[in-house]
């Protein structure tokens, strides 16, 4: 499958996937009350370190590899079993503990509840792996769909009946369930189902150093949750949480349906010799023309985002979203620098940029978050700052690339930022009158698609190509 093809997959899944999700979190919002969401925030606060180690790297490993063979899929099926199984053990050792802790007995039924996951996640894990190395993204998008779906059935269902809270824990484990038969059902016959011990130190030494990147990458967010919400208490845990999911809305429409992609991309060309500094600025450039103009317009139309989605209640959430927002502008160049240091076979220096990083940001959020959620939010654009300067000096060591380079890629994506938010700006200051969020954010939404079309023709930059290309095979011509 060409990697067009694999991208084009993802986004349709990735969209299905999201607007089910989006479902789900309009209609909970109004069914659940912050505190319920703040309760089930500080268990998946928890549980999300426990994912980062789930796989232990080993998918990473498997499409890294330059040949599989079945002592790989053996001991890769063993680590996952050994580190997965450890962490259910230790979340239900764990649960008692974190309910008193937060004075909080829904802390502890959550985390239980949640900690079941971990001891399915092993049996499908490798087959999963086999099919994003092969780039099979047809069947990873019927998994992912049916997982989704099964969220939302489950979620709404037991909201429904007066589950509050554990409703939100029953759609997880339902997701995971179902992720797991569906992906039983590709596996291949000759995969192994025992696991072995040749090579394992190999997997989890290279387990050990995706291991720390993941957990800084995104255990990061868990201690930030737990921070603000032994800080400020959980009404404004879920406050902060309604921010920061807004937050990550393009990371589940955007960077999730392309991060799949890239490291068997990028991997493959790193087999085949090709220059993987030049293929990351391309990557940088395509992505980037979406990334900052996204953000840009978010943080002008926050108010109206956050009302739209989640009702008047979460109006304190909108000030915290507009901060974040600053910091997705910064994330832009370094949104896939990890995955270009793994391809070309550097997990610890993969390691070292992310840990750094988040170093940097726990910092910054021991010292703000104790002043309010507007300055805890603060932190996060500390975080992208640290990655900018490691990404200018790893890339210069390892890829002959500079900061001028990235500057010229991600230029055109400035200049379409700058236009569409002050143009999209006074068009939602002529809107307010109308005093609808659906009208002004249509209004300001057209406006901003126009904008940026213009400005990315304007240029020529290089995704109008891609466009010409979508055009062109709808069309038929």
């Amino acid at each position: 499958m060409n990697v067009r093809r694999s991208i084009s997959i993802n986004f349709a899944t990735r969209y299905i996937e999201h607007g089910l999700a989006l479902v789900s979190g309009i209609v909970l919002a109004r069914w659940l009350t912050p505190e319920d969401f703040g309760i089930y925030s500080i268990a998946a606060s928890v549980v999300l370190i426990g994912y980062l180690f789930r796989n232990f790297g080993v998918g990473q490993f498997i499409v890294q590899a330059k040949d599989i063979n079945d002592d790989i899929l053996r001991a890769a099926f063993s680590v996952t079993l050994v580190v997965s199984w450890s962490i259910g053990l230790g979340f239900v050792a764990l649960a008692p503990f974190l309910g008193s802790f937060y004075e909080e007995e829904g802390v502890t039924v959550v985390l239980y509840f949640l900690s079941f996951n971990f001891f399915l996640l092993p049996f499908g894990s490798v087959t999963n792996s086999l099919l994003r190395r092969e780039m099979l993204f047809e069947k990873i998008a019927v998994i992912d769909i049916c997982a989704a779906v099964a969220s939302l059935v489950v979620g709404l269902t037991a909201a429904w009946f007066g589950a509050s809270y554990l409703s939100i824990a029953w759609a997880a484990n339902a997701s995971t369930l179902v992720s797991i038969i569906v992906t039983l059902l590709y596996r291949r016959p000759e995969t192994p189902w025992l696991p072995g011990v040749n090579r394992f130190q190999e997997i989890f030494t290279f387990g050990v150093k995706v291991g720390a990147m993941d957990l800084s990458n995104s255990g990061t967010d868990a201690v930030t949750e737990l921070t603000i919400g032994r800080a400020h208490g959980l009404h404004d845990l879920g406050i902060y949480s309604r921010a920061y999911g807004t937050f990550k809305l393009f990371e589940f429409a955007f960077a999730q349906t392309i991060r799949p992609v890239v490291l068997p991309y990028l991997s493959k060309s790193k087999h085949d010799d090709q220059n993987l500094g030049e293929i990351y600025l391309n990557i940088i450039s395509l992505t980037s023309i979406v990334t900052i103009p996204f953000f840009t317009f978010l943080g002008v139309n926050a108010a109206e985002v956050i009302g739209l989605l989640y009702g008047g209640q979460w109006g304190a959430a909108v000030p915290v979203l507009q901060i974040m927002c600053v910091a997705g502008v910064l994330f832009a160049p370094t949104l896939f620098f990890e995955q270009l240091l793994i391809a070309n076979g550097r997990p610890g220096q993969a390691a070292r940029f992310i840990v750094q990083a988040q170093v940097l940001r726990l910092f910054a959020l021991f010292i703000l978050a104790w002043v309010s959620l507007e300055a805890a939010a603060v932190a996060l654009s500390v975080g992208f700052i640290a990655r900018i300067f490691l990404l200018t000096r790893m890339a210069r060591q390892h890829f002959s690339l500079n900061g001028v380079d990235f500057m010229r890629r991600v230029a055109p994506a400035v200049l379409a930022a700058v236009l569409l938010g002050t143009t999209t700006a006074g068009v939602r200051y002529l809107a307010i009158p109308w005093d609808s969020a659906f009208l002004s954010l249509l209004a300001t939404g057209t406006t901003a698609v126009l904008i940026w079309l213009g400005t990315v023709f304007l240029v020529s930059h290089p995704i109008t190509g891609e466009m010409r290309g979508v055009v062109a095979r709808v069309t038929g011509r």
